[in-house]
C-alpha cells in the first residue's frame, strides 16, 4: 500500500507491561497492571506502524532489560501483515499464534499490540486481527 509518507528517522514507541503497578506508570490494564511506553533506538521508516509492531514481535525476551517491565508476547509466533488507518482507528493484521502464560496475559497481550499500534499511527483506538479473526475471538479460545 503506497503511503506517500516521507522517510523519517526516529525512535519507535513500544509498550510493555509493569505487572502489579495498578496504573501508576501508565494506562491500567488487565490484572492490576500498567502499560508502559518504551522507545527503541532510532530507525528509518515511512510508516511507523509496521516497524513498531515488528519491534514488539521481534523481542523474544520476557524481561525488558533491567526495567522491571515484561513482554507477554515473547513466546508468541506472530507476524505483522499490514495496517490501515481509518479516521482515528488503526487496524492491524497479524498471522501466527499466541503463546501466553495465563489468563492475565490475555489483556496484557491485547493492550501491548493495541497501544503500540495507536502510538505509531496517532490513532485513538485500535483493532487487531489475527489470522483474519478479531483478537478477542482468538484469545477467548485459550
Amino acid at each position: 500500500m503506497p503511503s506517500g509518507l516521507p522517510e523519517q528517522t526516529g525512535p519507535l514507541t513500544v509498550y510493555y507491561v509493569a505487572v502489579g503497578d495498578n496504573g501508576v506508570s501508565g494506562p491500567r490494564i488487565g490484572c492490576g497492571d500498567s502499560l508502559v511506553a518504551t522507545t527503541t533506538a532510532p530507525v528509518t521508516y515511512t510508516d511507523q506502524v509496521g516497524p513498531s509492531i515488528n519491534a514488539l514481535l521481534a523481542n523474544k525476551s520476557r524481561d525488558v532489560g533491567l526495567s522491571g517491565l515484561i513482554n507477554v508476547l515473547y513466546q508468541s509466533n506472530l507476524s505483522y501483515l499490514g495496517g490501515e488507518l481509518n479516521g482515528s482507528t488503526i487496524t492491524i493484521w497479524l498471522s501466527g499464534q499466541f503463546m501466553l502464560g495465563g489468563v492475565c496475559d490475555v489483556p496484557r497481550a491485547k493492550a501491548q499490540l493495541e497501544y503500540t499500534a495507536m502510538a505509531a499511527s496517532g490513532a485513538t483506538s485500535a483493532q487487531v486481527f489475527v489470522n483474519n479473526r478479531p483478537i478477542d475471538e482468538v484469545l477467548s479460545l485459550k
